[in-house]
């Protein structure tokens, strides 16, 4: 309908299907449409599945506001539902920043908790040792340096 009238109807049930369509047959002004809509409807507890769709679909603008309310919000963020379900180069991505607005020692709780959900999606048991296999590069980005003696002895 879009194509004929420039008249567009996104939900947020239909919004990422929609922008997959308008990439996969470069219809730019949808695009923009449904960025626009993500935009107005980013909140910490949905920025971390908005930043793998935005990674995913190679929209930086998007990605870049993501990261921005990530930084902002980084507890609320990282206790949301989306936080486990993200990708490795995503929570690399994030773990890079030094703008996060939470202690190492709640990141580095909230990495242990994406490594456990890891292990379960590739039914690997959820031992120390697998958890350090599916965090890989990622551990080396927690900044134990950061952390008091106590925090560091905690975890």
């Amino acid at each position: 309908r879009f194509l004929y009238s420039d008249e567009v109807q996104i939900g947020p049930e239909t919004v990422m299907t929609t922008l997959y369509t308008a990439k996969k047959y470069a219809v730019p002004a949808l695009e923009a449409h449904c960025v626009d809509f993500l935009t107005k409807h980013l909140r910490a507890d949905n920025a971390f599945m908005l930043l793998t769709q935005a990674r995913l679909f190679d929209e930086p603008q998007l990605a870049s506001l993501c990261l921005d309310t990530i930084d902002k919000s980084t507890m609320d963020a990282i206790s949301a539902e989306g936080f486990t379900d993200i990708d490795i180069d995503t929570l690399c991505a994030v773990l890079e920043r030094d703008t996060l607005s939470i202690r190492e020692s709640r990141l580095f709780g909230a990495v242990v908790r994406w490594a456990e959900a890891e292990c379960q999606r590739q039914q690997l048991p959820v031992t120390f040792e697998n958890k350090q296999k599916v965090l890989g590069r990622a551990l080396s980005l927690i900044r134990f340096p950061l952390m008091t003696i106590e925090e560091f002895a905690a975890g």
